[in-house]
């Protein structure tokens, strides 16, 4: 049989229905077979009805509704066959999904459906609006080009859905897969979609492009994490896995112009707030001449389903000026942003509030031995981001002293001593037994500021000074004081010798002027105050004797007591 002839007269008897008046294929169990480059052109509505179905290795043209309730798929054959809804305002329906091969939709008005459709090959939407509904398109042919469409002056075509309606598709190849979807209800919009599966493995994609403000359908728009500044009012998607657990790069096309400028991409999540989802690559779509926002990370979780065009917040991080550090060290926590900076920084330091403010640095001091983290939270206005966390390492610092100031007299010694750490280094090292020791001597010529850096086994340092001051005579160092007035005044109560603490190896004797021992003391300790064996010595004249030590003899002299 060749085209365009008539198919034989078995299945003509299956067109004509006993309802004459209504213009339709009404098939009632048959089998009707389209086969050898014959065509079915159905001026009218095709009924399937009581177990039906069709072999179409050809092509069927249809201009009215398509309504299959044969409890069954329709089509038997497989691979091959069109079917071209080229009428006006036209429906797939019934109470049987059909498995379409080639389906395409033509002429003019919208094309419905209200159950799910199943297309094996091919979905041709040309310049159309397939209006699905709370349905579902179904093609499985994970070939690139299975989806296709064209633009005429009304646009291109698209699949537009409501609730958990969409275009489902099948993949097994990492390249983009085109959803074209978009609604004409409210303000017109067509904002496909490209997702990009991670492997080649079997997957499947179901997207919904839902033309109105997500807070309408349950997915509140102020209801964001920090980070998420602004959730697009205008448009949202649904995008499902429906099948596999293949992370998938998804490139969002919209209208800047239209829209607002929107960099990334936000996600509805299981605690019921907008999320990051991932930052958005910036581009163009040329043919739609459209803007693109792709996601630079693959999303991995596609539960819950509800993704937006988002405005994000600029990022902020820290540096350290010094890490690690040494438990007595300062170092400074500088807070920056990949923008123009946040008007508020909260700084955190092992898990407290330490500053809050508009400054972006922080004088870190006084910090805990060991790893201690740290971070930034840097606000503007109802948005802004927290940092990643930096481990900032402490070790037990140091504190170096020195023993002691001291007076010695040209040509002798000084014992110094310093402690507090593992390492010493002692400065100038002239003049100095050993200038690496905890314990030296030094005998310099002139006073001299010794410092000592004290360090640990773990690098931290410490400073402190000694003074060693020298004095060309003796009795340049100690005075010995000639009068003694004990009349709890406050002054003079006591023989106060200046400087005899230099010498702790001292020892005093006093004497009256008759040789009578009154008063005796190793290491004297400027406490006598005139009296002997509990009682006061009578006011007159007494006579020491004061044995310093080492080479500086003995100092003898008198003592007047003044008692009134």
């Amino acid at each position: 049989m060749k085209k365009n002839s008539l198919i034989p007269f078995l299945i003509l008897a299956c067109i004509y229905g006993s309802n004459a008046q209504v213009p339709m294929l009404s098939n009632q169990g048959a089998l009707i077979s389209v086969k050898n480059n014959a065509f079915v052109s159905v001026q009218g509505k095709v009924q399937n009805d009581q177990n039906g179905t069709f072999h179409n290795s050809n092509e069927m043209y249809v201009s009215g509704d398509w309504e299959n309730n044969a409890n069954n798929e329709a089509f038997i054959s497989s691979g091959e066959g069109i079917v071209h809804l080229n009428g006006i305002d036209q429906s797939i329906q019934g109470n049987s999904i059909t498995r379409f091969y080639d389906l395409r939709l033509e002429n003019l008005g919208i094309k419905y459906a209200t159950l799910d459709v199943y297309v094996d090959g091919f979905l041709r939407l040309n310049d159309r609006e397939f209006d699905v509904d709370t349905n579902t398109t179904h093609v499985f042919n994970p070939d690139l080009i299975a989806v296709e469409h064209t633009q005429s002056a009304n646009g291109w075509g698209f699949v537009s859905s409501l609730e958990n309606g969409g275009l489902l598709r099948h993949t097994n190849t990492t390249s983009a897969y085109f959803y074209p979807v978009g609604s004409n209800l409210g303000t017109a919009r067509f904002r496909p979609v490209n997702i990009s599966p991670a492997t080649t493995r079997a997957a499947a994609f179901k997207v919904r492009m839902a033309n109105v403000d997500p807070t309408i359908e349950a997915w509140d728009r102020t209801m964001t994490t920090l980070r998420v500044c602004e959730i697009n009012p205008n448009f949202y998607h649904r995008i499902s896995r429906t099948l596999g657990t293949e992370a998938a790069t998804i490139e969002f096309l919209f209208d800047v112009a239209q829209d607002g400028l929107l960099d990334d991409i936000a996600q509805w999540t299981n605690t019921n707030v907008w999320d990051l989802a991932a930052t958005g690559l910036t581009g163009t779509n040329t043919r739609y001449n459209l803007d693109t926002r792709t996601s630079t990370q693959a999303i991995t979780g596609f539960s819950p389903n509800p993704f937006a065009l988002a405005r994000l917040s600029q990022e902020t991080a820290i540096s350290l000026a010094s890490n690690p550090i040494c438990s007595n060290d300062t170092t400074i926590v500088l807070a920056t942003s990949n923008g123009a900076g946040f008007t508020s920084y909260d700084f955190y330091v092992d898990t407290f509030l330490v500053q809050s403010g508009p400054s972006d640095t922080y004088a870190l001091t006084n910090v805990r031995v060991g790893e201690v983290p740290i971070w930034v939270v840097g606000s503007q206005g109802d948005c802004g981001d927290v940092s990643d966390t930096t481990l900032l390492t402490v070790y037990q610092g140091v504190v170096a002293r020195a023993y002691s100031d001291t007076i010695i007299v040209a040509g002798t010694m000084a014992n110094l001593l310093a402690t507090g750490g593992d390492f010493y280094n002692w400065l100038p090292d002239t003049a100095l037994s050993c200038n690496i020791c905890a314990a030296t001597t030094a005998s310099p010529a002139q006073t001299t500021t010794y410092s000592v850096e004290v360090e640990n086994m773990d690098g931290c340092k410490d400073t402190t000074s000694i003074v060693v001051e020298v004095r060309q005579d003796f009795n340049q160092i100690v005075f010995v004081p000639n009068v003694l007035t004990p009349n709890g005044d406050g002054f003079n109560d006591t023989w106060l010798i200046k400087n005899i603490q230099l010498f702790p190896k001292n020892s005093v004797k006093i004497v009256n002027r008759w040789g009578d021992l009154v008063f005796e003391t190793n290491d004297y300790q400027n406490n006598w105050d005139g009296t002997y064996s509990g009682g006061n010595l009578p006011a007159g004249t007494y006579y020491y004797i004061l044995e310093v030590g080492g080479q500086w003899g003995i100092l003898k002299g008198d003592v007047t007591i003044i008692r009134e």
